[in-house]
This record gives C-alpha cells, sequence and structure tokens, in this order.
C-alpha cells in the first residue's frame, strides 16, 4: 500500500498551489459609492490646506489670464506645435480686482504650487490654480489706476 502511495505522482494545478489555509487578514469594507459622486474623498482631500472659511470679509473679483512666448514661425508656420491651449503657455495670471483698496501695504499674498491666497482687513480670497506652478519664481505687481493685483507665475510644465 505504501509502495503505491510513493508511485502516485500528483499534477500541480492553480488550486493547489501555495499555502492550504489562508492567513486571517481583514479587508476593510469598500465605501459606499455614489453614482452621483465624482470623487472619492481621498481624491478631494488637499494636504496641508486649511479650510476657507467665510470670516465676513469680502471676495474680490480674479481672473485667470494665460501668456504665452510666440515667434513669428508658431504664428505664420505652425513648427513648434503649440496651440491656444493652455497647456502650451509658459505663465498664469491672476489678475484679483481689489477697487476699495488703497495700497498692497495691508495686504497678505501667500502662493503654493496649487493654491493662491490674499487676505487684508476688507478682502479675503482663497483659490485653486488651474495649473502647478512654480511659486519661487512669481511675480506681484499693483496698478493703482485701475486698483488690480496682477500675479505672475510660471507654469510647471509636467512631462507627461
Amino acid at each position: 500500500d505504501e509502495a503505491l502511495q510513493a508511485t502516485k505522482v500528483s499534477k500541480p494545478t492553480p488550486a493547489n498551489v501555495g499555502p492550504k489555509d489562508l492567513l486571517p487578514v481583514q479587508v476593510a469594507a469598500p465605501r459606499a459609492w455614489d453614482k452621483n459622486d465624482i470623487w472619492t474623498v481621498e481624491e478631494a482631500e488637499c494636504a496641508g490646506v486649511d479650510e476657507d472659511v467665510d470670516d465676513g470679509r469680502e471676495v474680490p473679483g480674479y481672473e485667470f489670464k494665460y501668456k504665452q512666448a510666440v515667434t513669428t514661425a508658431d504664428n505664420f508656420l505652425g513648427i513648434s506645435g503649440k496651440d491656444p491651449g493652455s497647456h502650451s503657455c509658459e505663465e498664469l495670471v491672476v489678475a484679483v480686482q481689489l477697487p476699495d483698496a488703497a495700497s498692497t501695504a495691508d495686504m497678505e499674498l501667500d502662493v503654493t504650487a496649487n493654491h493662491l491666497q490674499l487676505s487684508s482687513a476688507r478682502y479675503k480670497l482663497f483659490v485653486h490654480l488651474p495649473h502647478k506652478v512654480n511659486s519661487d519664481r512669481g511675480k506681484a505687481k499693483w496698478d493703482s489706476k485701475k486698483k488690480v493685483l496682477a500675479v505672475t507665475l510660471p507654469i510647471v510644465q509636467d512631462d507627461l
């Protein structure tokens, strides 16, 4: 009987490869997914950014403008492959309208790679930037006649 079992050879199959008993691992149940959600909570979280809380100060108007270095070869021949899209632009300009501001002396401006925050006694602005920027190389210019603060930020070109 033992000689018969010794000559019997089993073929390995996917079902009998690996440990016979599974390890006792507990896996968290997946969160319920709402079909109207665009992102999960983890995707929407911003690390290191405080919530923008309404404290009664006025939120100024702002707009995004893009700057692009274009030569005549780009304009007439289209050699470089640049197009009018924002992905071909070198700089992002955030123009903030501050109609009741006398100067920038009492304003505080904080720019990170993804956010711009401006605060003063009267105004408060917190905005997510549409592109990742190099905050160390940014420039701000105050136009006292138009009462506009123009913040020019180089766009970080991520190679895909």
